[in-house]
């Protein structure tokens, strides 16, 4: 009898082992299949702000595009006509009326290079209110061969855009710059005859792409070629910081990553664990082609899945 009894015993027990295992398996199954949803949205999800991202990055390498064909329309018209100060008036307004992007333009000669008894001949105008104000930057105070606009791409010899800075003296506004070097032939021999610049204002440069953080609920950034930030919702970092400072001060190697990504013409995602208030973070990048800045959108896990 005691025998039957623990029989009996032994099956229930074994019967209630097959029931939790079931059990279990079943509840693995259903974690497993939720997890695996839950993965697959996220998935989805990366894949849709990549997309946005790349359609952003190809918008504003259009827009880049179009801004330095600007200047070198204007360096072949110099390479190949003289033209005087009225003319020079003319062609620089012409400019900024038909290009609203644009913020202000010069043109600046070597000395001599325009009259013959004036060393500093450099014209700029530049938008105030809903005027285009016509000026030069003559003189020894601005001193216009030593700015970087026009002694980098002197001395490289190409065209370069120029990091982020305030220009006092000129456009008195922080901004970036395109210059571009023209010459003139004499003999059979190219000779370096001065520089044509485009400025686009860092406001007109954040309006720009704001948008896409408004749709994402992120926070985007704009950055040169060498790190610096041009575009970002906390205004301070603008022109003072770089993405790698950033990640210096902060103590955030994945930023250090994500600029050396850049650097190289990478594009890709990477997450900042409990970046802020114990919150994942992921910073969505690509870069700008044209002009080899960079692109980022900040986007904190809370808002994900926002719609």
């Amino acid at each position: 009898m005691m025998s039957d009894f623990k029989d009996i015993k032994k099956g229930f027990q074994g019967i209630a082992i097959i029931l939790s295992f079931i059990l279990a398996c079943i509840i693995l199954f259903y974690a497993g299949k939720l997890a695996y949803k839950e993965i697959f949205r996220k998935n989805i999800k990366i894949e849709e702000i990549q997309d946005h991202l790349s359609a952003e990055v190809k918008m504003i390498n259009t827009i880049i595009k179009s801004i330095q064909s600007t200047p070198q329309d204007l360096a072949y018209i110099l390479e190949f006509h003289d033209i005087d100060k009225n003319e020079i008036k003319i062609l620089l307004e012409s400019v900024l009326f038909n290009n609203e992007e644009l913020y202000g333009s010069a043109i600046a000669f070597e000395p001599y290079k325009l009259k013959n008894d004036s060393l500093y001949n450099s014209f700029y105008v530049y938008k105030k209110n809903d005027s285009i104000i016509f000026t030069d930057l003559n003189g020894p105070k601005y001193n216009y061969f030593y700015k970087d606009w026009y002694i980098i791409p002197r001395t490289l010899n190409k065209p370069v855009w120029s990091e982020p800075y305030y220009d006092d003296g000129g456009g008195n506004q922080i901004m970036s710059t395109y210059s571009v070097p023209f010459y003139k032939f004499n003999k059979n021999k190219e000779l370096f005859h001065g520089i044509v610049t485009v400025d686009v204002s860092v406001e007109w440069l954040t309006k720009a792409v704001q948008s896409m953080g408004e749709i994402l609920y992120g926070y985007p950034m704009l950055i040169s070629e060498n790190g610096t930030i041009i575009s970002a919702p906390e205004k301070n970092s603008i022109f003072h910081e770089t993405i790698f400072t950033i990640a210096a001060e902060r103590k955030l190697p994945v930023l250090r990553e994500i600029g050396r990504d850049l650097q190289k013409g990478k594009s890709g995602y990477k997450i900042l664990y409990n970046y802020e208030n114990n919150e994942d973070w992921y910073v969505f990048y690509s870069p700008v082609e044209s002009n080899k800045w960079g692109l980022l959108i900040l986007l904190p896990e809370s808002k994900f899945f926002r719609k």
